[in-house]
């Protein structure tokens, strides 16, 4: 009987780690895809209203 317990746990944590290993795999493919798909493209970042009249003063004293 406890051979048989001993037996199960082995067993549920050997798909426990195969299906974190799987999970694992298919999302660093997702992030290589992502990655892929969002190197040719810019960020549309947008800085604080202050920080961008701060910005574009520096740059109108630079030229």
């Amino acid at each position: 009987m406890k051979i048989g317990l001993i037996l199960l746990m082995v067993v549920f944590l050997a798909i426990l780690v195969g299906l974190i290993v799987m999970s694992a795999r298919m999302l660093n493919k997702v992030n290589h895809q992502e990655k892929q798909e969002n190197s040719g493209k810019i960020p549309a970042r947008q800085l604080h209203p202050k920080l961008q009249a701060e910005f574009e003063k520096r740059n109108k004293n630079k030229k």
